[in-house]
């Protein structure tokens, strides 16, 4: 890390710490997406008219997670 992107990081840390100082502890929420992707939402249930086959349209990559 160069010595102007130090010192950025410090500018924009103490930025941050300002923004939020307003807010309590109780009412911040931080969100990890390390691990999310496209198919994390689906659940295993759906619906469809009787007789007929239940279907949903999904996004798919063949050999990629």
């Amino acid at each position: 890390i160069t010595c102007v992107s130090a010192e950025c990081l410090a500018v924009k840390c103490t930025e941050y710490l300002t923004c939020i100082r307003a807010y309590r502890a109780e009412q911040l929420v931080f969100v990890d997406e390390s691990s999310v992707n496209r198919r994390t939402t689906y659940c295993g249930h759906a619906w469809s008219i009787r007789g007929a086959r239940a279907q949903w349209k999904t996004f798919f990559v063949c050999g990629r997670r």
